[in-house]
């Protein structure tokens, strides 16, 4: 993987332009700390950084000022991941107090000649609150050959006390001429022939990450495609996300909803819209709607922390712009008078009235269920968040042959609803709170 093959192997190949003119020049000119504290987004660099910061004091051949050598055993070693003196631990796997434990009493040995012994550990807020406590021991009183780089996503996870015994350094978020900086590096050693115009693609779709740039342009390469179809594919989610964003804002609820089905359709990716979609209103914070803009933001980062655990990838979207646009006043003005006649259309009265273990449900009835609609839809939470995600779009409209009538605005809605184990919690829910058996039948919303 070009990421890898291209990882930067000396400060000045690092991207990151504060790191290397902050903790770079510091590690260079021979001051170092027993302890770092390395924060910023995944793919930005900072597990790099840390074997720079291994290879800086550990190559035998540089002198005070220079880069390391990357052509001695130590060097190399830590280049190839294989350095008995460069031990990375991935916190997410080993977060009990006994790998920790195990670590102190490690630390103790000598070197297996390097001059230091450097611990990496990643995603270092995954430990334990006495995983914590045991490192802290270590890091208040550390082995003078020992040091220890601590790299993390979330620095408001780990304890201060852990915090104020490292220096330091934020990487912030990746910016324009960084990740150009690295990209250029990689298209020049591989002799890639790439337009200005598609660097400025790629870089849009990294979302500040260096190592997520780099490997969309090796997909690019992978794939063999042109730059043109690169160019038209980005601007083509771009142009749904200013769509989307645009009938959200004005409260069209329905267009909104079709535009997004069409995308899923096509195979869109909902994680790279919903990234585009913030871009759109970052925008509009310095421009014609930011209060609108900053509550809509807020909306869609939460709704892509759920994408992981969604049932259904478009999911957590649809929601966002459901509850958005579900106080519509234009719409809820429209028609007021009718209001409760479009609700509920009752039913026709059948020639004749067989008797039946389910009670026919009067029009006096059907009332009810437009009026406790929003309590079922509520009830059904404990027993499944999909379902009660679903009915959100969905209400009740009538009574035929002695079944609940539910409409549905789209297809695959429809079809999760009439699955077996959805129909038969919302059909209990129901009749728990009607105090009758209740049967239903979903409808598709038919085309205005």
């Amino acid at each position: 993987m070009l990421y890898l093959k291209y990882r930067p192997q000396t400060w000045q190949e690092l991207d990151s332009e504060v790191v290397r003119t902050t903790l770079g020049k510091a590690i260079l000119n021979n001051d170092w700390a027993h302890a770092y504290l390395l924060i910023g987004t995944r793919g930005i660099g900072k597990t790099t950084t840390a074997r720079l910061i291994a290879k800086t004091v550990n190559c035998p051949n540089r002198k005070k000022g220079e880069e390391p050598c990357n052509q001695c055993d130590f060097c190399k070693s830590i280049t190839k991941g294989n350095s008995l003196d460069v031990i990375e631990i991935d916190a997410a796997s080993n977060t009990g107090v006994e790998d920790i434990r195990l670590l102190r009493e490690k630390v103790k040995l000598a070197t297996s000649g390097a001059k230091f012994k450097v611990y990496i550990i990643d995603e270092a807020h995954m430990l334990s609150t006495s995983a914590f406590n045991a490192l802290l021991k270590t890091l208040e009183e550390p082995p003078a050959h020992v040091i220890f780089v601590l790299c993390t996503t979330d620095p408001q996870k780990l304890p201060e006390t852990i915090v104020s015994r490292c220096l330091v350094y934020d990487f912030g978020r990746a910016i324009y001429e960084e990740i150009k900086h690295g990209l250029k590096r990689v298209i020049a050693a591989e002799n890639y022939k790439v337009t200005e115009e598609l660097v400025e693609i790629v870089i849009s779709k990294a979302n500040g990450s260096h190592r997520d740039a780099v490997k969309i342009l090796e997909q690019m390469m992978i794939s063999g495609q042109q730059p043109a179809v690169s160019v038209l594919v980005a601007v083509a989610v771009k142009e749904v996300a200013e769509k989307l964003v645009n009938f959200i804002l004005e409260n069209k609820k329905t267009e909104a909803l079709e535009e997004l089905e069409k995308y899923v359709k096509d195979n869109g990716r909902i994680k790279e819209l919903l990234g585009e979609m913030v871009g759109v209103l970052r925008d509009k914070l310095l421009s014609d709607n930011p209060g609108q803009a900053a509550v809509l933001i807020s909306k869609l980062i939460e709704a892509n922390s759920l994408l992981r655990d969604s049932p259904i990838a478009s999911l957590p979207l649809e929601l966002v712009i459901v509850e958005w646009c579900g106080s519509d006043k234009s719409e809820k003005s429209e028609n007021s008078e009718n209001r409760n006649d479009q609700k509920i259309r009752e039913p026709e009265k059948p020639e004749k009235s067989d008797e039946s273990d389910t009670p026919t449900i009067r029009s006096s009835e059907c009332s009810d269920f437009s009026e406790k609609w929003s309590q079922i839809v509520a009830a059904t939470k404990p027993y499944n968040h999909s379902l009660n995600a679903f009915l959100k779009a969905a209400r009740p409209v009538g009574v035929r042959d002695n079944f609940l009538i539910i409409e549905v605005a789209y297809k695959f809605h429809k079809e999760k609803l009439e699955e077996p184990k959805n129909r038969d919690v919302l059909e209990k829910v129901i009749s728990d709170i009607m105090g009758k058996e209740i049967k239903v039948r979903f409808e598709l919303k038919k085309a205005t």
